[in-house]
């Protein structure tokens, strides 16, 4: 919910520049969005640090959730493959127990 809030907030303050600049004052259309993207990202980073810092971390919990809960079958089967390794054999062919 906080990325939600985050991004709502930052697309308000643009907005409200970017049309402010763009009809109040006729600005040049791309002049009005470069002020109004700068002016938007400068407020958000100074004034909302700790909604952006919540924003990240909700967002990075939730792909980390989301990749761990989707394996693929070819990474489950690494998984097993990886542990049926034995740590104390020697990789070379030839020179195991049988070799």
């Amino acid at each position: 919910m906080q990325f939600l809030k985050y991004t709502a907030l930052r697309l308000a303050l643009f907005f409200t520049v970017f049309i402010g600049l763009a009809w109040g004052l006729r600005w040049n259309l791309y002049a009005a969005g470069a002020v109004a993207l700068v002016f938007a990202f400068c407020v958000s980073y100074l004034f909302f640090n700790r909604l952006r810092i919540a924003a990240t971390e909700e967002l990075r919990d939730g792909l980390a959730g989301r990749r761990s809960r989707h394996k693929g079958s070819v990474e489950l089967d690494d998984e097993a493959a990886e542990d049926g390794i034995d740590p104390g054999a020697d990789p070379r062919p030839g020179t195991g127990p049988r070799g």
